[in-house]
């Protein structure tokens, strides 16, 4: 059974429909790749080859598509990260379920290279669609790693780090990792596969989950304190 009904357009070669579902994809990747203002609805309709009025017909507005893209996209990333990390906290103490879920979600992540790109172009902005981004997917996710963050402050095994740093150390690395600028050279080698980018992700997890932890916890993590 098709869920995702079939819009007529225009002819274009032998397609004469698409779905609803790959508009918003090419939407999204279109927003993804070339921001929300350099996005032409003319020409995003010419590629899924449909009118303009049909686009706008059901779909409205600009920022109503902008709006249905994210949602399709980015609420499955998010309700996954969500549910792993539930599943974490029911079975394991709070400081070892973060330890745990730190590399997974950065991977799960890293594998949705244009939810990070969508997620990081409109993060550099101040408007609603930054805030709608912040406000429905980020900051509750983030509410609930600082929630488990501080029940392991309060066992004893994590420092009590402001959120801020923390938050700042796991996104810009994550950030670096989709928009590499000046460390272009240096994170080439470790790119080049899926396996090379889960090992650096690996390292740099057990980097920040040490230097969260207490030193006398440091050896319950499977690490090795400094002389």
């Amino acid at each position: 059974m098709n869920l995702c009904p079939r819009l007529r357009g225009r002819p274009r070669g032998q397609q004469a429909a698409i779905s609803r579902e790959d508009i918003l994809h090419k939407a999204f990747i279109a927003f993804a790749q070339q921001g929300y203002e350099a996005v032409s609805l003319r020409q995003l309709a010419g590629d899924c080859g449909v009118s303009d009025s049909l686009l706008h017909h059901h779909f409205g507005s600009k920022h109503q598509l902008w709006q249905e893209a994210a949602d399709n996209h980015i609420a499955p990333l998010m309700n996954t990260l969500t549910a792993n990390l539930e599943n974490l906290a029911k079975s394991h103490r709070p400081a070892q379920a973060l330890r745990q879920n730190l590399p997974q979600s950065l991977k799960n992540l890293v594998a949705n290279p244009m939810a990070l790109a969508f997620i990081f172009r409109e993060g550099d902005n101040n408007n609603e669609r930054s805030n709608y981004l912040r406000q429905h997917y980020m900051r509750p996710y983030l509410a609930r790693l600082d929630d488990l963050f501080a029940q392991a402050v309060n066992e004893g095994h994590f420092r009590p780090i402001p959120s801020a740093a923390r938050h700042v150390l796991i996104l810009g690395f994550l950030r670096s990792l989709v928009i590499p600028a000046h460390l272009q050279e240096e994170l080439a080698p470790h790119l080049q596969t899926p396996q090379l980018t889960a090992a650096l992700i690996d390292e740099i997890a057990t980097l920040l989950i040490n230097g969260f932890s207490t030193s006398q916890h440091l050896n319950a993590f499977g690490a090795t304190p400094h002389a």
